[in-house]
């Protein structure tokens, strides 16, 4: 796939930047593309101190809630925490019932069942709740869109807290506190937090000059766990956040992510944020698309070590099962748009026997396979179809589908990613009508690689590497650097690794005899693909024997240290 390729060029003072901070100039430039420019700016990027964790000032509501909760505690009123079944949800979920038992609260929880709850608070724990004699609701990561549910608990002489941080819509429930940083009267600094996030400013407001240094710590890595999982944008506050849950997590105060580091492999491995969105993370997910949320939350509130096993063993057989049927869903999607010769700008996949709740994984995957909008869609038990729909950079999937929302019985999402239910007779006209305004150039079906700087190879030192692993956690919002060089002369190399799957190549920059390790972790097969288009067959066998090829390279730099030697490699991540 053809990709277009950006440097970026901010102007900007590096040299001053690089004198203040005792950094690379590379290093600056990295932090003004990221939105740097100031020295304050740095600072605060570089502020890793736990002393803004308990600081909730400006929060809406948040004095109200706190109200509330105490009555609750004063007259020993039963109450419910209404979560989601997501990783934000769960951790938030978590971290409530951790902190409000501590303070001494009469609470129990419930995580609605994706496919027979749906997301969020609803009419029907509503009234489960009021039977089974619970008075008192406190949501998190959920709740502000619930207008009909609160007004229900209202009717029903029940009180609400919500506290959320999703998008605020135009009519607000009536709950006794509304507490999302997303609101308009609010002055917290730090809007983009995840629910886990604000479930905790929650309790430490409530546990303050009695907070245990331990529950704290606890609390403290389950909100970072999950502001990675919800893919917050590690910036300010999250980026200390996420800093400081990496550095504790291994200190085994959650047993049952410690359970879960063990079983999937990571006990004697660095815990990166890699590790928390796309290893740890899937687990805790998992769960709640194939059965019940309710397994990742007794996971993470278990405190006996043969339990949390037990768990953390049924959450990670369910996350390669999870694998399994999304390959097997990604591969069905494909072949159907190659079979069927589709050249829609926007892609609407109809796949009946995928599960529901895989179907925005499969659509990501489309996505990035064809780089353009893609919806899949399958059926669900009441003769509806229900769908997900994950978008490109060029496309506001939720203003496209706002335009014909008549033909769905429910939908929501924002710019970058939709979930709809509605008549399976509707999707043609849909698809139809999403393709004729879908407003999509060329231009735009061409993805970006964005390039930090134009950097050569000899300019990498060790102190260059060991200065941008300054600049971790990478994720959302804080993207590992990549950088690019035009003319890169490849001169050896070898296959390695069990599938043979991994290069490992000797190269060198024109004009020059000193040598470079560089590695291709995925795409090995795509690389040979196009050396041999582009240089003749047989071009890409030759380079294994000692033909020279040129290329132009995306690369981010490593540490390669072997029996105490240190060196500096080279990661490929794109080429043409």
């Amino acid at each position: 796939m053809r990709k277009k390729w950006v440097l970026k060029r901010i102007p900007a003072d590096y040299a001053g930047l690089a004198e203040e901070f005792g950094l690379d100039p590379v290093v600056i430039r990295v932090l003004v593309n990221r939105g740097l420019t100031t020295k304050e700016g740095i600072r605060e990027f570089f502020d890793s101190s736990d002393a803004l964790f308990d600081n909730a000032a400006g929060l809406p509501d948040l004095e109200k809630a706190l109200e509330v909760i105490r009555h609750f505690k004063q007259d020993q009123v039963p109450v419910r925490i209404i979560g989601d079944y997501d990783i934000d949800g769960v951790c938030a979920t978590g971290i409530l019932l951790k902190g409000l038992r501590t303070y001494g609260l009469n609470v129990d929880s419930v995580i609605p069942h994706r496919v027979l709850d749906g997301y969020g608070m609803n009419d029907s724990l509503i009234r489960n709740a009021y039977e089974e004699g619970i008075r008192g609701i406190i949501t998190c990561d959920n709740g502000i869109s619930a207008k009909d549910s609160v007004e229900l608990a209202n009717s029903l002489g029940m009180e609400v807290v919500v506290t959320d941080h999703h998008e605020i819509p135009k009519e607000l429930p009536d709950a006794l506190a509304l507490v999302d940083p997303k609101r308009e009267e609010s002055t917290y600094p730090h809007p983009e937090i995840c629910g886990a996030y604000v479930a905790y400013k929650v309790v430490a407001q409530l546990l303050s000059g009695n907070f245990d240094r331990e529950l704290r710590k606890e609390l403290l890595i389950l909100a970072g766990f999950a502001t990675v999982g919800d893919v917050m944008p590690l910036s300010s506050e999250n980026r200390s956040l996420v800093k400081y849950a990496l550095a504790h997590i291994k200190e085994g105060s959650n047993i049952g992510l410690s359970a879960l580091i063990r079983q999937t492999g990571l006990e004697e491995k660095e815990i990166t944020s890699y590790s928390f969105g796309f290893i740890l993370g899937p687990c805790i997910n998992a769960t709640g698309r194939l059965d019940s949320a309710a397994n990742a939350l007794n996971l993470i509130m278990s405190e006996d070590e043969e339990e949390a096993a037990k768990l953390a063993e049924l959450l990670h057989r369910m996350n390669e099962e999870r694998k399994d049927i999304t390959a097997k869903g990604q591969e069905d999607a494909i072949e159907l748009i190659q079979s069927e010769g589709m050249n829609d700008s926007v892609l609407v996949i109809y796949l009946p026997n995928v599960h529901e709740s895989i179907a925005g994984i499969i659509a990501g995957r489309v996505k990035e396979t064809f780089y353009r909008p893609s919806f899949v869609f399958t059926d669900t038990e009441d003769g509806m179809i229900k769908g997900s729909g994950r978008s490109i950079e060029a496309y506001d999937m939720f203003a496209h589908l706002n335009e014909c929302a008549e033909l769905f019985t429910k939908f929501g999402g924002h710019p970058m990613a939709a979930g709809i239910t509605m008549p399976k007779e509707n999707l043609e006209a849909m698809r139809k009508f999403l393709n004729e305004h879908s407003g999509l150039s060329e231009e735009d079906r061409i993805p970006t690689v964005t390039i930090d700087a134009d950097m050569p190879l000899s300019y990498v030192t060790v102190k260059v590497v060991e200065d941008l692993a300054l600049l971790e956690p990478y994720g959302t919002g804080n993207e590992k650097p990549h950088f690019a060089r035009k003319e890169v002369i490849f001169t050896g190399g070898r296959i390695v690794g069990k599938n043979k799957d991994v290069g490992i190549y000797t190269v060198k920059e024109p004009g020059s005899d000193r040598t470079f390790t560089m590695k291709l972790f995925r795409g090995v097969t795509e690389f040979h693909n196009y050396i041999d288009e582009t240089y003749g067959a047989g071009s890409a066998e030759g380079i294994y024997n000692g033909r020279e090829v040129k290329l132009k390279v995306a690369y981010y730099p490593d540490l390669n240290d072997f029996r105490g030697t240190v060196n500096v490699e080279f990661i490929m991540t794109d080429y043409e």
